[in-house]
Order: structure tokens, then sequence, then C-alpha cells
């Protein structure tokens, strides 16, 4: 079976069933999958109010709106009356579980039918439930923003998760866990581990593209926000000390305008210098020597990560191999991960 045929198959198989009708939707949340999902729920036609925190997170969204030309049909506000009637509400905050759970209820006591959706990781659908009154469903979309081409939906969720992932165009994989936020954190955890020895961001992205991926590893995290990495970082007790500097230094991404890149003017990404001094400086006080790493060891070591995460999940091969190319930006044209061992 060729490549193309095996992710057609898969995707014939995952693609039945209906879309939600979705006329009014609410999101709240400033984090750039928060601004995606109020995109492609506009996309899809309805009117959607996306609830922020405060002035502050109000005026970055409608600037990142703006820029992309993509603000029409959103409502920019700090009022969460205006979930009113909505269907669907949606809290992609990347909060803690309480702050998750308030944003949820207020907008359930404003639109007690909508479905009441959280975008993982970092939440428990038992927590959803044992907290919240009402249909719940947890999701989660690890392609970068604004890319919405795959949202996987927590085994055990409301069943309207699955027509409203189709009606945001999204193909939907309802899983026990969620698979993209393990093979992202092994791509991403083997490109931060290159540039703590030796390597540039821009080194591993251009390997990593030219090699065939949609978008090498840091430049895809940078559009994810590097808080994500972070925040998984102080949970599993990660020991490279590359992006726990990073952030508590700011640099969070391009929703704050630096992170492995500068992006000036909320623009495009470029180069910055000061990342590499950055990662030089904590490889010394490791005791590690930097050395120059090939094009050719760059691209096997990442695909070698995302072959091992892909081996230790217990689903379906075929799975995982669409799951590498919609969230990984894996190589299309090689089938997925597995697949290209020869294993799919």
């Amino acid at each position: 079976m060729s490549p193309a045929d095996h992710l057609a198959q898969i995707r014939a198989r995952l693609s039945q069933g209906e879309a939600m009708p979705l006329s009014r939707a609410a999101v709240a949340g400033g984090s750039p999958q928060a601004l995606g999902l109020a995109v492609a729920m506009v996309t899809a036609g309805a009117e959607v109010a996306l609830i922020e925190a405060d002035d502050w997170d109000l005026t970055r969204a409608r600037d990142a709106l703006t820029r992309a030309g993509r603000l029409d049909g959103i409502t920019l506000t700090t009022d969460s009356a205006t979930a009113e009637s909505a269907e669907v509400i949606v809290e992609a905050s990347e909060g803690d579980i309480g702050l998750r759970l308030a944003l949820l209820s207020e907008m359930a006591r404003i639109a007690p039918e909508a479905l009441r959706v959280s975008l993982g990781p970092g939440v428990s659908l038992g927590a959803l439930k044992d907290g919240l009154r009402g249909p719940v469903a947890l999701i989660d979309t690890d392609a970068p923003p604004p890319a919405i081409d795959l949202i996987e939906i927590a085994k055990g969720s409301d069943p309207r998760a699955v027509g409203f992932a189709r009606a945001l165009g999204a193909l939907p994989i309802v899983v026990p866990l969620f698979l993209g936020a393990k093979l992202i954190a092994a791509l991403e955890d083997e490109a931060e581990a290159l540039v703590f020895q030796g390597s540039t961001p821009w080194e591993v992205d251009a390997a990593a593209e030219a090699y065939g991926f949609a978008l090498g590893p840091c430049a895809a995290q940078d559009l994810r926000g590097l808080d994500r990495a972070h925040a998984r970082h102080r949970v599993t007790g990660h020991d490279l000390p590359v992006i726990d500097r990073m952030v508590p230094e700011g640099r969070l991404g391009r929703k704050g305008g630096v992170g492995w890149y500068r992006y000036p003017g909320g623009g495009g990404r470029v180069i910055d210098p000061l990342i590499e001094d950055l990662a030089r400086e904590e490889a010394h006080f490791a005791g590690l020597a930097p050395r120059e790493i090939p094009e050719a060891e760059i691209q096997l070591r990442l695909v070698n990560a995302l072959i091992r995460a892909g081996r230790a999940l217990v689903v379906d091969p075929a799975v995982v191999d669409l799951v590498s190319v919609l969230a990984c930006g894996f190589p299309a044209a090689k089938g997925g991960v597995l697949f290209h061992t020869g294993r799919g």
C-alpha cells in the first residue's frame, strides 16, 4: 500500500458522521489555541464571543486577529454574558483546574443548554464531570495555530463533541489519551536537547523541513506557546534547562513576541542570536561542551524520538500515523511515522 493510500484509508474510517449545527459559540481564554478555535468556528458559520480575562488580554487578542485579517465575526469582550444562547462553550485558558471550571461554570450559567468543552491537556474528563453540570467534553488540538486539522476527543466525552469537530472541518479521533501531546512532547524535547548540545533552533528547523516536516519543531512550538512545554516540564521533572530558563524570562513564543525566534511587530520569525547565547551558557553551567551537529543526525534524532513515542502508544498504528502527520507535521509523503518504519 502506498503512503497516500494508507493515510486516505484511515481518514475515510474516521470521517463518518454529521457535523453539528453551529450558529453561536463562546470561547474563554487568551491562548493561541483559543484564537484558533474562535476563527475556526466563525469559518464554520457561527457568531463567536471571545471572552478574555482583562483589557490587556483583549487588546493582545484583537491585535493578533487584526494582523491575521480574521477579526470579522468575533466579538471580543471581558463579559461572560455574551455566551448567551451559545450551543458550544469552550474553555481554552491553559489555566489550572479551578480556573477552568470557573470559566465553564460562568458561561454555562448564561448558556445552560450548551455543550461544555475544555481544551486539554492539564485537566481530566473526570474532573470536568465532577465539577460541572450538563454535557461535557475534553478535547485537544495540537497542530500549530491557526491550523485545526485534527481534534482529539477524550473517550467518555459527550457524543456531540464529534459533531463539533466536524463542524470545524477537523478530523475527530476519540482516544483513551491524547496522542498528539505525547508525540509532540517527544519531538519538542529532542529539539530542545539538540539546541542544548550545540545546534541552534534555526538549524534544527531547517533540518526538519529539509526532511519533509511541514514546519520545524522550534517554530511550531513558538506557535503553540512555550509555556505549555514549561508546564509539562514541571510535571515530568524534565532535566533540560533551556525552556525552563526561557519562559521565566518572558520567551513565550509568538504570542509574546519572542521565543526560539523573535517576531518583530507581530510579523514573521527572525533569528535571535541571544537564544544561542542562552543555550551555550546553560550548557557551560552543566559542564557540557557544545558541538556542531550535522543535519543528518538532527533528522535521525527527531524521527527516532517520534518513532519511540509512537511505538509506546497502545493504539492502532494507523491512527498514530495520521496524528504524526496532522499534529506533528511529519511528512505525509512517508505515510506517517510508524508506516515509515514498516510497522504501519
